[in-house]
């Protein structure tokens, strides 16, 4: 889920994302879409064969005022991507970058991070799907 996602953010496909994500979130993410440069779209994209590592940072149960119980899960990903970003960023924050091959077929890649939370209704009888409700990159979609 994170990767196509974060290819459709990329790709500015955002009403492919509508059962996807949060009517909330997507709202946000259409306002700040909207301002990105290129290069920081791009750095979006984490293609499934560049994550290079996951964790879930934070794991809740709750019951809303209903009674209705819920699970949300906020996953960490680090993933490598090849957009043209400078090597600081806003925020004086170093991105790291791995070079693939000797000097002279050197390729730059940098390792970037997102975190999303899904969440999902467990209440008997409800849908079983998945809702990404918080979609973060630092320094690329502040």
């Amino acid at each position: 889920a994170f990767s196509v996602v974060s290819k459709l953010l990329s790709q500015c496909k955002l009403d492919l994302l509508d059962q996807l994500v949060s009517a909330e979130v997507l709202q946000v993410l259409k306002e700040k879409i909207a301002l990105l440069p290129d290069n920081h779209r791009d750095a979006l994209a984490a293609d499934i064969d560049a994550i290079m590592y996951t964790t879930e940072g934070d794991v809740r149960i709750y019951y809303d005022d209903d009674g209705r119980k819920f699970v949300s899960i906020l996953m960490r990903f680090w993933y490598l991507n090849g957009a043209n970003l400078p090597d600081e960023v806003p925020g004086e924050t170093k991105v790291f970058q791995i070079v693939f091959g000797d000097e002279s077929t050197k390729e730059k890649r940098h390792l970037l991070t997102a975190n999303y939370e899904f969440q999902r209704e467990f209440t008997e009888g409800a849908k079983p799907d998945w809702t990404i409700t918080r979609i973060e990159h630092p320094r690329l979609l502040e």
